[in-house]
């Protein structure tokens, strides 16, 4: 049977909707991620059957598909930036697009069956480079669908998030075989039954695997006493323009009733201090002594905090450097551990908000620093730290994960490799409203805590703060738009997971099989054209 151009049209339109409305907080509905996909490989096998235009109904087809994915997913980003939703829905739904041109490329050289596989790890290609690369906007992995369900990804600490998506795209591969058989060659049904047996134990064997370590895994009772305090402080106008003391002390007003001698580290919100701090006297700065001033009424207690800071440098450090009379400054967006017992420790974040905080290629491309907007985080570009530092306070050692960095699964586990014993995140989540943003921007930090069996203290401006124990579930929590504070006892680990240990083997191989066959293809298309390869 040969299926229309208009039912391929339809198909794209449902498939797109339906893995929209799977993704968490935009539906939730993560069953139907197993057969979402379904219908986008259906339409790129059938149109290897079209001729002249094909290339463009193809490029046209994927990308109104990625484009109701993207736009149902991230359609929040609007309330930061109405620029950067443009831009984060058009760019990102084209880069989608790419995998299916090669796997198209490869389907005609090498067959059907290998053109489903060369989809498969190209996909998985695409989403492992999402990280590295200067366009890097990986919030959208497949495997993040099973983000707000952590009884169902707990093997995610040996295989990190490639893995679910793996699992999402294999059973979407056994889905389209019974589909195409049924539909298009007219199979009968009975025979499809060692493809459903397939699919049930696809589904099977990682639930009822995750199920058991979920259910028998025990965390070592090694507690670290926390207090987060969320101030809830209005991210757009109020949280840059209200003088840092109001700010800090409404901070402190909130912790200091449960600041006790038993208290490991108090843990404050990104840019908690709202103006830029010289990191050469970072001592001097009064906000930091404001902070000692809490410390020495309240035990002594160390301070985890977020703040702006700057260094200054007799010539042009990096793209982000910007003149001041006869030097150049960077700003940073910086975590610090203010101990009374040692000297500030601080990290600058790495891995930046793309439009806001950074730019692509702009070391190439100079004058795209005039076009940063404001898409979640600091308007401008900023410096960024060499690697991950840990910071130790009270025989502790913390990962100060900043903001968007919890997106990044393998560079959180750096932290835990350098003996992190607890991640800590300070975020500032109230740029996108109460919408489905900040909720997923939370779900990250509970797929860290299952990556590295880490427990996770978080703080946010304004929701969602929480503690998070190394199954990824959450402990306790403050809700949007609610100033509080919380306070919990959670375990420290200094175990490595396999993850932690070998990092992101699926999206290595599958990196290392889309090369092979693209090659493989390639040899195949020149010997077809009587091209000598040898």
């Amino acid at each position: 049977m040969e299926i229309r151009l208009i039912q391929l049209v339809l198909l794209t339109f449902v498939g797109g909707i339906a893995m929209g409305v799977s993704f968490p907080f935009t539906g939730s509905l993560f069953p139907i991620a197993f057969i979402a996909f379904m219908p986008l490989l259906l339409i790129n096998m059938q149109l290897n059957k079209f001729g002249r235009g094909r290339f463009w109904i193809r490029f046209g087809l994927n990308y109104l598909y990625f484009l109701l994915f993207n736009t149902i997913t991230s359609w929040w980003i609007y309330y930061a930036s109405e620029e950067g939703v443009y831009m984060a829905v058009l760019a990102n739904s084209l880069l989608m697009t790419v995998p299916f041109f090669f796997g198209a490329f490869i389907t005609r050289q090498l067959g059907e069956g290998r053109g489903l596989l060369a989809i498969m790890v190209l996909w998985m290609s695409f989403e492992y480079l999402h990280f590295y690369w200067e366009l890097s906007w990986p919030w959208l992995n497949l495997g993040h669908i099973l983000g707000d369900t952590p009884k169902l990804m707990q093997w995610y600490e040996y295989s990190g998030v490639t893995g679910g998506t793996f699992w999402v795209l294999l059973i979407n591969v056994f889905v389209y075989l019974i589909v195409r058989n049924l539909v298009v060659r007219k199979e009968t049904l009975k025979i499809q039954t060692p493809i459903f047996l397939f699919i049930a134990l696809g589904l099977i064997i990682p639930v009822s695997s995750s199920l058991f370590i979920y259910y028998t895994y025990e965390e070592k009772i090694d507690p670290v006493d926390i207090v987060v305090a969320q101030p809830n402080i209005e991210a757009h106008h109020e949280k840059f323009y209200t003088p840092w003391t109001v700010q800090l002390e409404k901070m402190f007003r909130l912790a200091e009733p449960e600041v006790t001698a038993n208290v490991d580290l108090v843990l404050c919100p990104e840019t908690a201090i709202n103006i830029g701090l010289d990191e050469k006297a970072l001592d001097e700065e009064q906000p930091i002594r404001y902070v000692r001033s809490f410390q020495n009424l309240k035990e002594g207690v160390p301070v985890l905090i977020g703040a702006f800071t700057q260094a200054f440098f007799r010539e042009e450090n990096s793209p982000a450097s910007r003149p001041y009379a006869d030097f150049w400054y960077e700003d940073y967006n910086t975590a610090l551990l203010i101990d009374p017992l040692k000297p500030i420790q601080s990290y600058h974040k790495s891995k930046l908000v793309l439009g806001s905080e950074k730019l692509p290629f702009v070391g190439l491309l100079p004058f795209l620093k005039d076009y940063s907007v404001e898409l979640g985080g600091t308007s401008g570009l900023l410096g960024t730290g060499a690697e991950p530092e840990v910071f130790e306070a009270s025989g502790v050692h913390f990962a100060p994960v900043i903001c968007y960095e919890s997106v990044y699964g393998e560079y959180v586990s750096y932290y835990t490799r350098k003996g992190a014993e607890i991640i800590t995140v300070i975020t500032n989540d109230g740029w996108w409203q109460d919408t489905p943003g900040y909720k997923q921007h939370r779900m990250f930090s509970q797929i860290r805590a299952i990556e590295n069996r880490r427990s996770v203290a978080r703080s946010a401006n304004t929701g969602v703060s929480c503690f998070i124990d190394q199954r990824g579930e959450i402990i306790s929590e403050l809700r949007y738009n609610e100033a509080g504070v919380l306070h919990e006892s959670i375990n420290k680990n200094t175990a490595f997971t396999f993850f932690v240990k070998y990092g992101d083997i699926f999206g290595r191989i599958a990196l290392f099989m889309a090369i092979g066959l693209f090659i493989f293809a390639c040899v195949t298309y020149l010997k077809s054209k009587g091209i000598r390869t040898s």
